[in-house]
């Protein structure tokens, strides 16, 4: 188990040392930033406004006024920790996945001690659509699962448990596993042969994930990270 934690130094290191990757990593965050943002201002001005008003016009300027709307707030702030919980990988992940892509390629590179190629913009848009439509294959994919985890989870929570951490930790492998073009069969290998590595790391990356404001700093850190274990182990090489 020495591999994940020296991955983990090495993708910290990989932040510092190339510019561009740290540059793409920041624009799902600044995304992030900008969804937390006006989801939290719908919630807390303009729906709470309107709780207010109609517990007034219910209620009147009574004591019962200030009870019921400390209750509608609070009830409000749990609805929205939830939403964004639920809803923000997925949302960032389709919207950063281009980035993404060129992330883990400029990783790979990074570790075969080769020259990491300049932001080629053609070659960029040109690759897109293709990530898009993958990522929302794979997202799709993982909804049905999750929602099999779920059911499973009401009569075997560990077992759901890991069901997720895995399913977390494919989200973040699949960059490195198409950029391979790897068939469904060479992922599955793939994943089998480090199975204990990527269930742990994807019960700790999920614990993660979990805290709003922290999440928008993990999933792009999560991308390098994956990348280096996949190419490392993949590649055979000391990290």
């Amino acid at each position: 188990m020495t591999r994940p934690i020296k991955a983990f130094h090495k993708s910290l290191s990989l932040l510092k040392e190339d510019k561009v990757i740290l540059l793409l990593s920041f624009i799902p965050v600044l995304i992030g930033i900008i969804a937390y943002y006006y989801i939290g201002n719908l919630f807390y001005v303009d729906l709470l406004d309107w709780g207010k008003n109609i517990v007034a016009e219910k209620v009147g300027n009574s004591e019962w006024l200030s009870y019921i709307a400390w209750i509608f707030t609070a009830v409000l702030t749990v609805i929205l920790y939830f939403l964004v919980s639920w809803t923000f990988v997925l949302f960032v992940s389709i919207i950063s996945s281009p980035f993404n892509d060129i992330i883990s390629g400029r990783v790979e590179k990074r570790l075969l001690g080769e020259v990491s190629p300049d932001f080629n913009s053609e070659k960029f848009f040109k690759r897109i659509l293709t990530v898009l439509i993958n990522e929302s294959k794979k997202i799709s994919f993982i909804i049905i699962l999750s929602i099999l985890s779920f059911i499973l989870g009401l009569f075997f929570p560990p077992i759901a448990f890991c069901v997720s951490a895995i399913l977390l930790a494919i989200s973040f492998l699949d960059y490195s596993w198409s950029r391979k073009d790897l068939s469904f069969g060479e992922c599955v290998a793939s994943l089998r042969k480090s199975f204990l590595t990527y269930l742990i790391t994807g019960c700790v990356f999920m614990g993660l994930i979990s805290m709003p404001i922290l999440n928008l700093f993990i999933l792009p850190f999560a991308v390098i990270y994956y990348s280096v274990l996949f190419y490392s182990k993949e590649n055979g090489l000391t990290i």
